[in-house]
């Protein structure tokens, strides 16, 4: 049987949720995205700053989603700019590492990235490399490379119908 594991770039698919006001249940979005051959769900984020009610919230999240069957979660960290504005450190490395590492040791047939970040090109190039299917689900709208959205075996849009069906 297929088995299929989801990448999720949480930057990316919180940012567009946010901004079309929508909330997913990422459960719902990983059975619908994978359909009977869903194996499992990574979820790659950072933390805000400590201390801060983000923190706590995002915290808890993550506790949550850790709970939940079929979800790993991984955290690189934030660094702040000279005017406290926030880039994510080490996220998209993990998820590059991540999806070169699994398929190569063959833990799946089918990846889906959930990204609009074309850093991932040789990731993927490299997952292909051992016969792995790999999908991108992205928005519609997203300011997709075109090397990089050619790349994939195949692309789900995760337009408005879409999330409604997988919305909480």
């Amino acid at each position: 049987m297929s088995k299929t594991t989801i990448f999720i770039d949480a930057g990316y698919l919180i940012a567009v949720t946010l901004k079309k006001n929508k909330r997913i249940d990422l459960v719902k979005l990983s059975k619908t995205l994978a359909k009977d051959s869903w194996e499992k769900t990574i979820f790659y984020d950072a933390l805000p700053r400590f201390g801060t009610p983000r923190y706590a919230k995002a915290q808890k999240f993550h506790s949550k989603l850790c709970k939940l069957d079929k979800f790993e979660v991984r955290l690189g960290r934030l660094q702040y700019n000279e005017h406290d504005k926030p880039t994510q450190k080490g996220v998209d490395m993990k998820l590059g590492i991540d999806l070169v590492q699994m398929s190569m040791n063959h833990d799946f047939d089918t990846a889906i990235i959930i990204t609009g970040d074309s850093d991932f090109l040789y990731a993927v190039q490299k997952a292909k490399e051992v016969n792995v299917n790999v999908r991108l689900a992205h928005f519609p709208g997203s300011s997709i490379n075109q090397e990089f959205l050619q790349s994939f075996d195949g692309y789900d849009l995760l337009h408005d119908e879409f999330i409604d069906m997988c919305k909480l």
